[in-house]
C-alpha cells in the first residue's frame, strides 16, 4: 500500500499559484486525481474545461467563481461541483490566500481551453492566461 506523506511531495509554482499533485496515475492511481492548490491573494485560474466532472472543495479564501455565464462568490468552507464540459474558471477575491483541493474521476484530467485546445496542468501554465 502506498504511502505518500504530504510534506515529501513536490509543489509546484508558477506566478499566480502553487499545486501539489497527492494523487495522479504517477503515483499510480488509476481512477481518481486530487489536487491541492493554493492561489496568491490576485491569483486566477483561468477559463478552461474538462472531459470529466471536477469537485472543488475550497479550504481557505474567498474566490469569485464563474461556471458558463454564472459568476457567483464562494466562501470557505465550501464545496462545489463542476459537471463534464462547463467551462469554469476563478479569482482569488479578499486579501486571503485561497486553498482548495480538486479531486477528479480520472487520474490524469485533461485541460481544454473554451476553444477545444489543449491547456497545460497548473503546474506549467506560465501565462497562457484567457482574459476574464
Amino acid at each position: 500500500m502506498p504511502i505518500y506523506p504530504h510534506n515529501t511531495l513536490p509543489i509546484h509554482a508558477v506566478p499566480r499559484i502553487r499545486t501539489r499533485v497527492l494523487v495522479s496515475s504517477e503515483r499510480g492511481a488509476v481512477e481518481t486525481a486530487v489536487w491541492e492548490q493554493w492561489i496568491e491573494a490576485d491569483g486566477y485560474i483561468p477559463l478552461h474545461y474538462h472531459e470529466v466532472e471536477e469537485v472543488l472543495v475550497f479550504l481557505n479564501g474567498e474566490v469569485e467563481l464563474t461556471i458558463c455565464d454564472e459568476v457567483t462568490v464562494v466562501a470557505a468552507p465550501a464545496t462545489v461541483i463542476v459537471l463534464s464540459g462547463q467551462i469554469h474558471g476563478l479569482k482569488s477575491v479578499g486579501l486571503q490566500q485561497v486553498h482548495l483541493m480538486a479531486f477528479f474521476p480520472t487520474a490524469a484530467p485533461s485541460i481544454f481551453s473554451p476553444d477545444g485546445s489543449r491547456r497545460p496542468p497548473p503546474w506549467e501554465d506560465l501565462g497562457r492566461a484567457i482574459a476574464r
